[in-house]
């Protein structure tokens, strides 16, 4: 390899460098920046929504909304059936000296079925399924497959086309386990049904792989400027009612990037056939 061509490799292997860093850093850190860095997220093509029945699995009160609420508004002012499975009760911010569990699980199911009622959904449209906070089982871990029979029967009695459930790379133990629970159902039934994974905290976690997650697995946006503001109200649900004794909401304090990625006028959304 001749000199120059070896500074013409080295100019570009630095520029991609840079570049890759700029690009973690606006999505993982939700910096409002001119470097070009939403790139990436331009060229993720739309696609709009489909007359499919939509099954969404939310691991705690809260996922649903700022994950896909945008989505399942879409849905719904286009009469399309959509019902949304809470996993656990959302007990587990119910650590602290002196907080209730019972007092937590409440206010959160008050805040699950009215924030969900913003999004165009009834009582009779979600469903509990009362897993452990925390603690929602793994493949080969106890609880696994009565897990997954429940989920399946949950299927089968709605026949969804689509089911929306957390990232298995999303980082928070429940919202992987989420996600397989979902596959490992949905191996289980004999109709047709499209499984997509909605990001929630994987763009924190996220490594050098972030242009290939995104590019190269399938990944779809869609418009929701048309029901931003339902799914805002939605958010604001939760968190703007009770607080815990420390004073956060019962769905925590969430970091910026995740409320700035809530409230973008896209959802992206992965198709689980682009991950093993």
């Amino acid at each position: 390899m001749n000199q120059n061509l070896r500074k013409l490799l080295r100019k570009l292997l630095a520029y991609q460098a840079i570049k890759l860093a700029t690009d973690l850093r606006c999505a993982a850190n939700d910096v409002r920046c001119k470097h070009g860095c939403s790139s990436l997220y331009r060229r993720i093509a739309f696609q709009s929504i489909t007359d499919k029945p939509a099954l969404v699995l939310s691991p705690h009160p809260d996922d649903e909304t700022f994950g896909c609420g945008g989505l399942i508004k879409l849905k719904r002012d286009a009469g399309v059936r959509v019902r949304v499975i809470l996993l656990t009760d959302g007990e587990a911010v119910a650590s602290a000296p002196g907080e209730s569990r019972e007092a937590v699980v409440s206010a959160r199911r008050r805040e699950f079925i009215e924030a969900c009622h913003k999004l165009g959904l009834r009582k009779e449209n979600l469903r509990w399924m009362h897993l452990p906070d925390g603690k929602v089982p793994h493949s080969g871990q106890p609880g696994f497959k009565s897990a997954m029979q429940s989920l399946l029967a949950e299927i089968k009695s709605f026949s969804p086309g689509e089911v929306y459930c957390t990232h298995i790379q999303d980082a928070h133990k429940d919202h992987v386990a989420a996600g397989h629970l979902a596959r490992a159902a949905l191996g289980q039934y004999s109709h047709p049904c499209t499984l997509f994974y909605y990001p929630i905290w994987m763009w924190h976690y996220t490594d050098s792989g972030l242009q290939h997650r995104l590019l190269g697995t399938g990944a779809w946006r869609l418009d929701i400027a048309a029901t931003k503001d339902a799914k805002r109200q939605a958010m604001a649900v939760y968190l703007q009612a009770v607080k815990t004794i420390k004073g956060d909401p019962y769905c925590g304090r969430l970091p910026g990037y995740i409320m700035y990625n809530a409230s973008r006028d896209y959802e992206v959304f992965f198709p689980s056939s682009g991950f093993v």
